[in-house]
């Protein structure tokens, strides 16, 4: 044990003299590549160009003041690559206690990006307690670090995967094949130029890791960065059979398929195919939510598992190009939580298809065309109100009515007021009955007031309110109710 300590000790005195002799040397060794503008001389018209110039915007990758260079095909050190994922995952969670690394000095310019990447699960040593900072690092380490960081694993057989996906899986090392299938099956992998040659064990450029990252970053639905020619794709019939929903409208077909557990569904993926061409093809990735710790705030995790309802593809907006709606249910929020509507809208300028998620929370909606303009209508009741004043059996909801504008949701509930008339009317009715039965009347009488404000009489809403409610809690009820409509958007402070 004293010769391993003295051993150690040895160790970290040699890379420390060498730190320091290198400083004196090679100034400059010792400090992290400077930031440079969001766009580089020699990247003009290189392949990964778009990807480059956004993470340098972002201030993720760095380049050089002294040429104005990138050098895309310059190797990256594992101390480069913690710093980059450092700030490429600013928020990542702490899932392990940090340890001091023999070869890591705390003066070390990179000292606290090596520190957080074994923290948060990137990133481990390369034997025991040496990191070796300044190795370049292959290709294959940095696919296993950013599945490993985000807690990636497969779906299907790994095996299977890396076989039908790449030329050469089988340089794949042994320890690094279930994290690079499931990077494979998350589209993390960019191959250029050959895209099923992986070639795992070649260092990696900083052209390519900014590629991965690119790709682990990215928001499903936006503008990819790397050309898609390049990224390596999972043949879909690969692992265990997929069951397939498919609509068709005109030029437009729409396939959803998935893996059938019993009444759910794992690994599911859309296609998109207009004139008989393939637009879109990727996962569909449903967000994790609570409704009642998480209501408002968006969810922090999205996994390809749920409850598929239905496609269809149909007009939303009325401008004669339909769009395909998945309606889907999340299985990892809790109890009566939550439906979800995928929209995919058809981009003509690019070409390509976009989508957005709408959170319908723990109630569907109905298509329905009030104008009877060819414009249709989501009649569906705000859940927040679920369970926020009384029971979950006793609680009521407003009414809520969207529309489909091109790329969003809106709320237009204030545009129908005689369906908000009628809502409101038939919730006060039900509250004198409540009350005539000496039943639970708060839930109703809240959701009541929801309808006043959205027709615009509040004032009434609040007279009605203060004269026929006169339980014993009237004050905090009154006070609760302001402030929840508030918080809900229904009123102002």
């Amino acid at each position: 044990m004293v010769r391993s300590h003295k051993r150690q000790a040895v160790i970290a005195l040699v890379v420390a003299l060498g730190i320091i002799i290198g400083n004196l040397v090679f100034p400059g060794l010792n400090v992290a590549p400077a930031l440079a503008e969001a766009k580089f001389k020699d990247v003009k018209d290189h392949w990964a160009q778009a990807c480059i110039e956004e993470l340098a915007e972002k201030k993720i990758i760095s380049g050089y003041y002294e040429d104005g260079t990138f050098r895309p095909n310059r190797p990256v050190s594992r101390a480069e690559f913690a710093a980059m994922l450092r700030r490429a995952f600013p928020d990542a969670k702490t899932v392990r206690n940090p340890i001091d690394f023999a070869d890591i000095p705390t003066n070390y310019w990179g000292y606290k990006a090596i520190r957080e990447a074994y923290q948060t699960g990137f990133m481990s040593g390369s034997s025991g307690s040496i990191f070796n900072a300044t190795l370049n690092i292959p290709r294959w380490q940095v696919l296993v670090a950013l599945s490993s960081g985000l807690k990636y694993t497969p779906a299907g057989s790994a095996p299977e995967i890396l076989n039908a996906t790449f030329e050469d899986a089988r340089d794949i090392p042994e320890l690094a094949r279930n994290a690079i299938a499931a990077a494979a099956e998350k589209q993390l992998v960019v191959n250029y130029p050959a895209v099923k040659q992986l070639e795992p064990t070649r260092n990696a450029t900083r052209a390519e890791v900014a590629t991965f990252l690119c790709q682990a970053i990215a928001k499903p639905g936006k503008t990819a960065l790397v050309p898609s020619q390049y990224i390596a794709q999972v043949p879909p019939n690969i692992g265990p059979p997929r069951t397939t929903e498919i609509s068709e409208f005109g030029k437009v077909r729409a396939e959803v398929s998935f893996v059938k557990e019993a009444e759910n569904a794992k690994n599911i993926r859309i296609k998109i195919i207009r004139d008989g061409k393939t637009l879109l093809e990727e996962p569909v990735l449903i967000p994790t939510r609570s409704l009642a710790d998480n209501p408002d705030k968006k969810a922090s995790d999205e996994v390809s598992e749920g409850r598929l309802l239905s496609v269809r593809i149909r007009d939303l907006d009325g401008d004669k190009e339909p769009e395909v709606l998945a309606d889907l249910v999340s299985i990892k929020s809790g109890v009566r939580c939550c439906n979800y509507s995928f929209i995919y809208r058809y981009d003509s300028a690019a070409k390509k298809y976009t989508h957005i998620k709408h959170f319908w929370g723990n109630v569907s909606y109905e298509i329905v065309d009030f104008g009877k303009n060819d414009i249709p209508e989501f009649k569906s009741l705000d859940g927040r109100f679920a369970e926020a004043f009384t029971n979950y059996a006793d609680s009521r909801l407003p009414l809520q009515i969207w529309q489909y504008r091109p790329g969003k949701m809106e709320d237009v509930t204030k545009q129908y007021p005689v369906e908000v008339y009628t809502n409101g009317a038939e919730l006060w009715l039900e509250s004198r009955k409540r009350s005539s039965e000496d039943a639970e009347v708060k839930g109703v009488l809240a959701t009541f007031m929801a309808s006043k404000y959205v027709a615009g009489q509040e004032a009434e809403g609040w007279r009605l309110l203060e004269k026929v409610y006169q339980g014993r809690d009237r004050t905090q009820f009154f006070g609760k109710l302001r402030e929840f409509l508030v918080s809900t958007g229904y009123a102002s402070k």
